[in-house]
């Protein structure tokens, strides 16, 4: 990965080699390894193109950025993948020294045009995952255990099942209940869970996708239930708590476990963060509050995940309650 945009100098006034390999390894970590790897894919699939086609990646024209963008759109991705692109390109600009042709006016044009097309063509909307609501989380709990079969063919053990299940049971509720991401959930360790005397947990994610500082979330009595039944009595302190070493895996967990309760297909990664939001909405949450117990920086991807809530609990629903409490009273009076 290019990173030279910080030169060691020469002559009596120079900075000490160790203040300069210092900063450097500060500059590599000023963006998360997730990051670094997917503006790593982007770059190598920008240089891929421009050279295929012909075209010079570093430094490149606007217009190449343009064209590129254009090419990424044709083949149906959406506008935040787009955006991604960019991001990316710039990036790895900047880290050369070089100025980035991404602010160009035509590059934002043409992003702009490009996301009111996918709009226009019922493509802009963010993709969703559907909720784990909390009564999905009741149908988990209820078929946790059962055997399973897999691939092979063969069923797994009562004692397996039993085991897996616990292990599905506090996925779900404690990624609820602390709305983690999926990454997070899969870092999550038993450092990082503090039970306490009422029964409840309290829960560090120690670098969250949004802040470099560390976050505090609360859980409920039944999620730490599930949790205290998962630990190992000899648990190791910096242990992954639910055994899972990447976010696909937790994804994948999800999906499982939604199908074996019959809740069916769309269920991954951020059903259990999604499906809090909407509860939480349901209960009479507001944007502000659900923001800061979901740790999203911006107001557009928690206000989606709750719009059909927000939608129930809106003006026109508001009047035919009402108007059907109306109805009934109404109702009443006649027959008195």
């Amino acid at each position: 990965m290019p990173h030279r945009t910080i030169h060691r100098q020469q002559g009596p006034g120079a900075l000490r080699s160790r203040y300069l390999d210092a900063i450097l390894s500060a500059v590599e970590d000023s963006r998360r390894p997730a990051t670094r790897r997917v503006y790593n894919s982007a770059w190598k699939r920008f240089r891929s193109w421009a050279k295929a086609e012909g075209l010079q990646s570093l430094p490149a024209d606007p217009m190449t950025v343009a064209a590129y963008l254009i090419n990424r759109a044709e083949q149906g991705l959406s506008a935040s993948t787009l955006s991604l692109d960019r991001k990316a390109i710039s990036h790895f600009h900047r880290a050369e020294g070089l100025p980035t042709p991404t602010t160009s006016e035509g590059v934002k044009l043409t992003l702009a045009g490009l996301r009111n097309q996918a709009a226009e063509q019922g493509r802009g909307e963010p993709s969703q995952a559907r909720g784990l609501t909390a009564e999905d989380l009741k149908s988990i709990v209820r078929t946790a255990r059962l055997r399973r079969s897999g691939k092979s063919g063969r069923t797994e053990s009562r004692e397996s099942a039993r085991r897996r299940g616990d292990v599905d049971i506090a996925i779900a509720a404690v990624m609820r209940d602390a709305l983690l991401r999926r990454s997070e959930a899969a870092e999550l360790r038993w450092l990082d869970v503090e039970f306490s005397h009422d029964g409840s947990s309290l829960v560090t994610i120690r670098r969250s996708k949004t802040s470099n500082f560390s976050a505090v979330q609360y859980v409920g009595v039944q999620a730490t239930a599930a949790l205290q039944r998962i630990r190992p009595l000899n648990a190791r302190p910096e242990s992954r708590v639910f055994g899972l070493r990447s976010g696909r895996s937790i994804s994948n967990r999800i999906a499982a476990m939604a199908r074996a309760a019959g809740l069916g297909e769309g269920y991954r990664g951020h059903s259990p963060r999604v499906g809090m939001a909407q509860d939480l909405t349901a209960a009479g949450v507001g944007l502000a509050a659900l923001m800061v117990a979901g740790r999203w920086r911006s107001e557009r991807m928690p206000a989606h995940y709750a719009r059909g809530e927000s939608a129930r609990r809106g003006a026109v629903a508001k009047l035919y309650r009402e108007g059907s409490w109306r109805e009934q009273a109404r109702g009443g009076r006649q027959a008195g």
